[in-house]
């Protein structure tokens, strides 16, 4: 296994180890994405606006059924062998019906996917969205909700009445609560409402709980995008 040129050449044993590897990995993830070992893919060129233009380019040519570009993921899994360089992140829902790969036309390694129900920033999520930012010098994040989310929906039932739930699904659920509580407030329909209004607080919330993220928004290095999935038409569109 290659080692950082901050490593040890002899792993050290015990406590030893594990402070060499967290100032290694510190390290790692605060130098841009120029000063860092090759992984065998340099990253992308593309600039926050051009990554979102090819992913939004990306759903139309899928609107429209056309058939993929580039080389295909048989030919390119030598070369992510070696190491990946995707060219945007989605943060998306756990929905089968939503997978961004598919609705963005996307390649084996194009896309660094983080899901869950709901498309929350919860700590894994920002966790691995800062990885993708400082280590992999991805310049986009779009937080994608989507039409008739089941998340959203029971965070309305949630927000209505006393609901009996399992322990991990409901608290799942409280972070979702405040998007709900705004939906019912401003009336129409509710569900619809949650999804987004959730999808803008977590793009609110990757920007003003990571410094990461938000110094590399600072640094016009990455965007932070929210977006919805019609699941009628199949459109994804950016939500203002």
């Amino acid at each position: 296994m290659p080692v950082c040129a901050c490593c040890p050449p002899t792993r050290p044993a015990g406590r030893r180890a594990l402070l060499a590897g967290l100032a290694c990995i510190g390290l790692t993830a605060a130098l841009p994405p120029g000063a860092r070992a090759a992984s065998g893919l340099p990253p992308t060129t593309l600039n926050p606006d051009q990554a979102l233009a090819r992913l939004m380019e990306g759903n139309r040519r899928f609107l429209a059924a056309a058939p993929p570009t580039g080389p295909g993921n048989l030919e390119r899994r030598a070369v992510l062998a070696t190491g990946q360089a995707p060219f945007a992140a989605v943060l998306g829902c756990a929905d089968s019906r939503a997978a961004p790969e598919t609705l963005f036309q996307a390649g084996l390694g194009d896309l660094f996917v983080a899901r869950n129900a709901g498309n929350l920033a919860d700590v894994g999520a920002i966790g691995s969205l800062e990885y993708a930012v400082a280590n992999l010098g991805v310049p986009l994040i779009m937080v994608l909700g989507h039409e008739h989310c089941g998340a959203a929906g029971a965070a309305v039932a949630m927000a209505q009445q006393n609901l009996a739930l399992p322990a991990h699904l409901r608290d799942m659920l409280l972070p979702m609560l405040p998007a709900a509580l705004a939906a019912l407030r401003g009336g129409g329909d509710a569900v619809e409402g949650t999804v987004r209004t959730n999808v803008a607080l977590n793009v609110a919330r990757l920007l003003t709980e990571s410094p990461v993220l938000a110094g590399a928004a600072s640094a016009g290095r990455l965007k932070v995008v929210g977006a919805y999935y019609d699941l009628d038409t199949q459109q994804v569109a950016l939500i203002p």
